[in-house]
């Protein structure tokens, strides 16, 4: 039978008659704190690979499944921790698109943006993502609204440019524009990772 530990307890849960580790898993979510959620699951102290989730639960009869939870609001600030690095990294993409735009490579520059562009959805969809797990009061705590706001209205601008092949137009709003703002959401976001308590004296 599979042994299950919650923050470092042993607990009583049987996964008996449980067809997937899916089930088991879900069963976990029935039996810790309400107010909790699941922050960490390791089978054998190796983390899940996605073929894990819907194997068979008879294939791991010997194995320890480790979970961690926590607070929703903890677990969000731990992850927006890495928000700023996330953020930077976008920068570099649009800055060096913005580099081959000025030095009249607009075929490369339409790739790193393209680039640029992706990386920045993608953050924003694992932002909303970690905002859905927050109470509406948290949420304000970790607000970016007028900071994609501002971003939204840049890239429109973008895609014009882009559509009517104002290149050199185009570098020039990434410099002055869209590279400002993404510096000023990466310093705000890197402010997700300071906690307050710890300030030193």
């Amino acid at each position: 039978m599979v042994s299950v530990r919650i923050n470092g307890e042993d607990a009583p849960i049987k996964s008996d008659g449980l067809g997937k580790v899916t089930d088991l898993i879900e069963l976990i979510k029935s039996v810790i704190d309400p107010d909790h959620m699941i922050t960490g699951i390791l089978i054998d102290g190796r983390e899940l690979e996605d073929g894990d989730w819907v194997a068979a639960l008879s294939g791991f009869q010997t194995s320890i499944v480790e979970v961690d939870t926590g607070l929703p609001s903890d677990y969000v600030a731990t992850r927006l921790a890495n928000a700023g690095s996330i953020v930077k990294a976008c920068y570099y993409e649009f800055r060096e698109s913005r580099k081959l735009f000025q030095e009249g490579k607009s075929a490369e520059g339409n790739k790193m943006l393209l680039e640029g562009v992706n990386a920045l959805q993608a953050f924003f969809e694992w932002y909303g993502t970690l905002m859905d797990l927050l109470s509406e009061a948290d949420r304000e705590e970790f607000s970016i609204e007028s900071y994609v706001r501002e971003l939204t209205t840049v890239c429109k601008t973008i895609c014009q440019q882009q559509l009517y092949q104002s290149w050199w137009a185009l570098g020039e709003t990434i410099e002055k524009e869209l590279e400002p703002r993404l510096d000023q959401l990466e310093s705000h976001c890197r402010t997700f990772g300071v906690l307050p308590q710890v300030a030193q004296g």
